[in-house]
């Protein structure tokens, strides 16, 4: 599951994501988060990975496309996750999202939430 939350007033837009992530998931945020990135120009986020356990192959392609797409309007980006691979991801996404990404542990929410907001 993906779930959009508030955007605050330094353009930072929390994600929770959680569970498999499917095709369907990306498909039933991308729409309002285009118009997020249409409206605002460049964006920040801060991303909360609970128990995510993986990408189903159609969510990973969707993904790819719509950041490869929008990758200029990707700001810092900061990750909050418990899992070594997720560690590993964050490090990979920095290039496709076009923009600098951390990956914090849960107990560095605020940290996380401090450096995206910076």
């Amino acid at each position: 599951m993906l779930k959009l939350g508030d955007l605050n007033e330094n353009r930072v837009l929390t994600i929770t994501a959680s569970g498999h992530l499917s095709k369907e998931d990306l498909d039933g945020i991308t729409p309002q988060l285009a118009e997020l990135l249409d409206r605002h120009g460049r964006l920040r986020f801060y991303v909360e990975l609970q128990e995510v356990t993986g990408f189903g192959l159609g969510a990973l392609w969707e993904d790819l496309k719509f950041d490869l797409q929008h990758r200029h309007q990707y700001g810092r980006t900061a990750l909050v996750g418990d899992r070594t691979w997720q560690k590993a991801a964050s490090r990979l996404a920095g290039p496709f999202f076009g923009a600098e990404v951390r990956f914090f542990e849960p107990d560095q929410r605020e940290a996380a939430w401090a450096w995206v907001n910076d």
